[in-house]
């Protein structure tokens, strides 16, 4: 056990005093005491460290190390030796190995971590105010950015080798033990994001979002508000392919998908999304996003209200037949331009397998409020993860750097499996 005793003395004038000078005082002189105990116990861990080593270590003079910390940013130095008994005898900092620091790591894990968890939520200047007020140290924006692009490169990493393992090395995922779902809801949906890199030019970033059921937050309030139960997001600016993979793999490890008795996959119609619910894997039922799909059928027949009227009855109604007849009956008639219609007629034929998918569970599943015929939840989760933090006023992304920064703020929205993976990487 190592004891190490600083004392605190401050001093404060007692003319003119009132509680923000006493306040300012005592926080001034207790992040300068915190600092100083630092260095001291750093100074007293290190030789006992050495003590340990006894004769085997060869000194050669001390090195001056800065280290940003959670109390601000220390200076101390560390003796520098070399093992007799090891191999290849080279020079090294015994209590920077004591401590776990790399050659060059200028933070602490702790301040890293809170770095990056205020540039998840926050405008990377905005996050390294932030940051600067909690250590009492400024930081520059630029270290944010980097410290992003660094763990949100290995959190990628990490993802991208489960999936290189599982779909083109052929291994399996370890069953995870848990009870068998009634249904696994996936909804799947994507937003633009302005590019950095090409001026006037999008990107698009997607997002999938998984649960099991919905619950009332609350049976008193006047306005029903539901919480996803179960829910689990993974999104990414990839290709369909990759991303249907990654999604597909962090349900499996977190619902098992495999194992659900019912899969009801909700999209908008967009090509990308038909392919990924097209998978064998998936071995679900198909949704077509009916909000969508509403919107596409005004644009075509702007104007023809009550043609439109008609046409909204017969699919609220399930009249799935009749409904396509009249659109096609109205495609037939129509003169001049038809360019709209034929759009509406071929988006409608490659997603009519979809129209009412949610209907066909009627009966076999009891959650009967997660059969829905829109994406609203996925929709809703887009504004929140990635329309409140990349799509600000004038922000602009590269493709790596939007992906980064989302894989992490996605992590994030799970406290405990975000604590945990960097206790893990750290280690």
């Amino acid at each position: 056990m190592l004891r190490v005793r600083e004392t605190l003395e401050i001093s404060i004038p007692l003319e003119g005093l009132d509680a923000k000078q006493v306040e300012e005082v005592v926080a001034r002189e207790t992040r300068e005491f915190q600092k100083r105990l630092m260095v001291r116990l750093l100074g007293e861990l290190e030789r006992v460290v050495l003590e340990k080593k006894g004769r085997r270590v060869v000194k050669k003079g001390k090195v001056q190390r800065y280290l940003c910390t959670r109390f601000g940013w220390i200076r101390y130095d560390r003796q520098k030796v070399r093992d007799e008994e090891e191999e290849g005898k080279r020079y090294g900092f015994p209590l920077d190995e004591a401590l776990g620091l790399r050659p060059h790591q200028e933070e602490t894990e702790w301040v890293r971590k809170r770095g990056v968890e205020l540039a998840c939520d926050h405008p990377y200047r905005q996050a390294a105010e932030l940051l600067g007020e909690e250590i009492g140290e400024g930081v520059s924006h630029r270290t944010l950015h980097r410290w992003v692009q660094e763990e949100g490169g290995k959190l990628g990493a990490e993802e991208e080798e489960v999936r290189r393992r599982v779909f083109e090395g052929g291994d399996t995922l370890e069953e995870e033990e848990g009870e068998e779902r009634e249904i696994v809801v996936v909804e799947v949906d994507g937003t633009m994001l302005a590019s950095q890199e090409k001026r006037g030019e999008h990107f698009e970033a997607k997002l999938g979002l998984m649960y099991t059921g919905k619950e009332l937050e609350s049976k008193g309030a006047k306005r029903k508000r539901y919480r996803l139960r179960e829910k689990v997001l993974y999104g990414g600016v990839e290709e369909s392919q990759a991303f249907g993979e990654k999604l597909y793999l962090k349900g499996e490890q977190n619902l098992q998908l495999g194992r659900a008795r019912n899969l009801l996959f909700v999209g908008d119609g967009a090509r990308w999304i038909n392919e990924i619910a097209g998978a064998e894997r998936w071995k679900g039922v198909s949704q077509l996003d009916w909000w969508h799909y509403q919107r596409k059928l005004r644009q075509a027949l702007r104007g023809e209200e009550k043609l439109i009227g008609e046409l909204l009855r017969l699919l609220r109604a399930g009249e799935g037949e009749k409904h396509r007849r009249l659109l096609r009956l109205t495609r037939m008639k129509a003169q001049g331009e038809t360019e709209q219609l034929d759009e509406l007629m071929d988006y409608l034929e490659s997603n009519w397998q979809g129209l009412y998918g949610a209907w066909s569970l009627r009966g076999k599943v009891k959650a009967q409020e997660v059969l829905v015929v829109g994406s609203g939840a996925v929709e809703k989760n887009i504004e929140l993860v990635i329309g409140r933090r990349f799509k600000k006023r004038g922000m602009s992304w590269s493709r790596a750097g939007a992906n980064n920064l989302l894989k992490l703020r996605i992590h994030r929205q799970d406290r405990a499996a975000w604590d945990a993976w960097w206790q893990r990487r750290a280690a």
